[in-house]
């Protein structure tokens, strides 16, 4: 598999002439101006302009030599530095080339190529997780299809069904019509269902005082539906995760003690949820950090003060926070009480 990868990355780097636009590979780079400004709020970019040259790998004038002006940011929000042995898709401008793009699918046949290469190191059942991954994704893409045709109207409804189906089919296929399916199933979709209920239920006695649900990305509408579709996506992948670690770990105990009560499965169910709480909340609150730390950054780049900029950028994701945390602790004692119950009897 390996070599396989390796194979397939090679040839793609040598597949320019697969490509209707012309395709070169850049032999020198030299800057021929640099201007650096400065806005009000003392950020600091500068605008450099690249002379590039470059060798041609396709069409009729292949091999032949091509020059054309690239300019970009240091910042490099919207445009691209150049450097040289990059391979660069061009466009025909005027009688000359102007360049359009890097061409990237040498890294991205590597990489994909590497992700099967580690499945296969890791000497799963691969078939099955395919099978699930394709099977969600046609979901998706029918959920997709559905809020466009009724405008959003039946957003949450509908994103509620969705998200019982891709949980629903991901426990089939990797566990099977098993009881262990069934016990995650039925603990993922209680402990969601109570979380968002409960979390609701608080909002709506708060007012919703802090929520800023008109600042979700695109003031996209509608705001609450919008937004509690996001909740309700976010938590129930991580309460799937906490809910099959714990029923797998109990079903192991059984093996190991046949013997043992359905008192000591919950209690052990008790033990292990406390143990992975701390772990999921944290990572919820990495994900928080990571979605939202650019536009942090843009508000206190701006002259805004923390208090403002947090308070207007993050009150959206730590609300998600909590809601999540409130569905993660939840879960430890529904699934531990279901699991008990179903193991000792079956």
């Amino acid at each position: 598999m390996g070599l396989i990868v390796l194979f397939a990355t090679s040839l793609t780097y040598f597949d320019s002439f697969l490509y209707h636009d012309p395709v070169v590979k850049v032999e020198n780079v030299a800057i021929t101006s640099k201007q650096t400004s400065t806005d009000e709020y003392k950020n600091t970019d500068t605008e450099y302009t690249q002379k590039v040259r470059a060798k041609l790998l396709n069409t009729d004038k292949r091999g032949q030599t091509v020059s054309f002006r690239n300019t970009y940011y240091n910042s490099q929000l919207t445009d691209t530095k150049y450097r040289v042995g990059q391979q660069v898709i061009l466009t025909k401008s005027g009688k000359g080339y102007a360049a359009k793009n890097v061409k990237r699918d040498t890294p991205l046949v590597f990489t994909f190529g590497l992700v099967i290469f580690l499945l296969y190191c890791m000497k799963f059942d691969r078939r099955k997780l395919f099978i699930s991954v394709l099977i969600n994704v046609v979901i998706y893409f029918g959920y997709l299809q559905i809020i466009i045709g009724t405008h959003n109207s039946i957003l949450l409804p509908l994103t509620a069904v969705t998200a019982l189906l891709i949980s629903a089919t991901a426990l089939l296929v990797i566990l099977g019509p098993t009881y262990s399916a069934l016990m995650a199933y039925s603990s993922t979709v209680i402990s969601t269902t109570i979380a968002i209920l409960l979390s609701v239920f608080v909002l709506s006695m708060t007012g919703y005082s802090g929520m800023h649900l008109e600042l979700d990305d695109f003031e996209l509408q509608p705001y609450l539906g919008v937004f509690l579709s996001q909740v309700l996506f976010g938590v129930l992948g991580v309460i799937l995760d906490e809910t099959m670690d714990i029923s797998s770990s109990l079903i192991e105990m059984k093996k190991e003690v046949t013997d043992v009560s359905a008192k000591t499965l919950f209690k052990s169910g008790i033990n292990i949820g406390r143990e992975l709480i701390g772990p999921l909340i944290n990572i919820l609150l990495f994900i928080v950090i990571a979605g939202n730390l650019n536009v942090v950054l843009l508000y206190l780049s701006n002259g805004n003060s923390v208090s403002y900029t947090l308070n207007m950028t993050l009150s959206l994701g730590i609300a998600q926070l909590l809601i999540s945390a409130i569905g993660i602790v939840l879960t430890v004692p529904i699934t531990s009480f279901i699991s008990s119950k179903v193991i000792t009897r079956r």
